[in-house]
């Protein structure tokens, strides 16, 4: 038999379980279900947008690559191509892709890639050259000829070389948007021809102006006083400086290294999305986009990563 003290811790025990047993259950019960709601995670719905919202979108891509408006017939087959793909992202990358690239012949254009060519190649001279047509750019070439024949005639083949050379700058930026649709030069090339003339020269007149006027129209910043120095030192004496980890002895070769440093990328990145968006790019888009660009070399694949966000499309 037990005895009277072994029963009684036993009823202790038995009560401490039972304790411990309804505050278990009551904290069980009492506890909170903790709902995690994540932001921006949800698929956009775009059924609710109007049409006329979608032709604009349409409109301004035509305006914005190849410096016209859409045709009605362009517009609505666009509109319902983008419509019936419930505006996805794929969809509209395919129609930009098809504005910068396709080669089909279309009246008034030659072609998509011919016009986007030219869009592209018209924005340049407007940004580095104040816009100069290409009658005044035939005019200087036309007066050049007229110099080499001169020059010829008196024997004087130093001014002759000379006048070929500053011929063939001009040359370069005439023929840069056919060299640019052939793909046989990058749109880092076209800037740099844009920037190596006579009209840039006079523009930017002396090696101060043009130094600062490089950095501010390829970099969109004013140099350093550490590539301030460097950079004048190559353009006004020609004496062989390291500019951003390369050496340049002369303008062509400072050109050359600036036109493909990593900064160039991040500048052009940064000017394409305030001319379409008209605002400063995110930062993290900027740092992937940048990376994307100098890897890909196409300014075509920045401009669509771009043109297909909602932010542009205002949807």
């Amino acid at each position: 038999m037990f005895r009277i003290f072994d029963i009684y811790k036993l009823m202790r025990i038995i009560k401490y379980i039972i304790i411990l047993l309804v505050l278990f259950s009551f904290n069980f019960s009492c506890k909170k279900t903790e709902n995690v709601t994540v932001n921006d995670n949800n698929a956009p719905d775009y059924s609710g947008i109007p049409s006329i919202h979608i032709e604009n979108y349409i409109n301004r891509l035509f305006i914005d690559l190849l410096g016209r408006e859409s045709t009605n017939l362009e517009r609505e087959t666009l509109t319902e191509r983008l419509k019936a793909a419930n505006l996805d992202f794929n969809t509209r990358d395919s129609i930009v892709y098809e504005l910068q690239f396709d080669t089909t012949y279309r009246d008034g254009d030659s072609s998509y890639r011919h016009a986007y060519c030219q869009r592209v190649y018209d924005l340049m001279k407007f940004r580095f050259l104040e816009g100069a047509s290409d009658p005044e750019i035939g005019q200087k070439l036309g007066n050049l000829n007229f110099a080499i024949k001169i020059a010829r005639l008196n024997g004087d083949t130093i001014r002759v070389h000379q006048y070929e050379y500053e011929k063939s700058k001009y040359e370069n930026v005439l023929k840069s948007k056919y060299f640019y649709r052939l793909d046989s030069i990058s749109y880092n090339d076209m800037c740099g021809y844009m920037m190596n003339n006579g009209i840039y020269d006079l523009i930017n007149m002396g090696s101060f102006n043009f130094v600062n006027a490089a950095f501010d129209d390829v970099l969109g910043r004013n140099p350093t006083q550490d590539e301030f120095t460097a950079a004048y030192e190559v353009i006004d004496k020609n004496e062989p400086t390291v500019v951003f980890n390369k050496v340049a002895s002369n303008k062509n070769e400072f050109i050359n290294i600036l036109v493909y440093c990593d900064a160039f990328y991040e500048a052009q990145v940064r000017w394409w999305y305030y001319q379409y968006v008209r605002r400063e790019i995110p930062p993290s888009s900027l740092y992937t986009w940048m990376n994307q660009y100098r890897n890909v070399q196409r300014l075509e694949y920045v401009q669509r990563q771009i043109l297909i966000t909602d932010e542009y499309a205002q949807f």
